[in-house]
């Protein structure tokens, strides 16, 4: 339970279960107070999975970030995952969660969960409990409904890639 909402254990697959990994490190700060290194390693790895793995070329630098709360968990040196927690009115009318990524290697792990309950606990402590909207890749719909977010739009492609609004009340 977080904040009096009941989650779903998310961290199963069909295969086998997996829990996050324990000696992970979390840093929650705003974007001034963010370290040199923190916000290179930060937009390095969205770029790794944005714009290369994914093979999107997109404005990435929207100036969101200097507006954004960032959740970083890390794994010793190396950035596992990462988001930004944008305030309401700078996206949406609701608070948001976005560029929401877990390293590849840390990927199937339960750190993907972990980060975004983390996101979730951390915004309704900023914006006292009101509802939080992603825009979510499509695909990863049924994740994201695991954890307690419900799709409210159709699909429609941004960026080339099909993309849904969910939202969490």
């Amino acid at each position: 339970m977080l904040n009096g909402l009941q989650f779903p254990d998310c961290t199963k697959t069909d295969q086998k279960s997996y829990m996050p990994p324990r000696n992970i490190k979390w840093n929650f700060t705003e974007f001034d107070k963010l370290q040199a290194g923190d916000l290179y390693k930060a937009l390095k790895l969205r770029q790794d999975i944005f714009i290369i793995e994914q093979d999107c070329i997109y404005p990435d630098l929207d100036n969101v970030d200097y507006h954004s709360f960032h959740l970083l968990g890390y794994s010793g040196d190396t950035l596992a995952a990462y988001l930004r927690v944008v305030p309401p009115g700078t996206i949406f009318t609701e608070p948001s969660l976005g560029r929401i990524i877990v390293a590849r290697e840390y990927r199937k792990t339960g750190i993907g969960s972990e980060l975004v309950k983390r996101g979730i606990k951390h915004t309704h402590q900023l914006y006292n409990l009101c509802p939080i909207r992603i825009e979510a890749q499509a695909h990863l719909r049924k994740f994201y409904q695991g954890l307690g977010f419900s799709k409210v739009t159709d699909a429609y492609e941004k960026d080339g890639i099909p993309h849904i609004q969910m939202l969490l009340n």
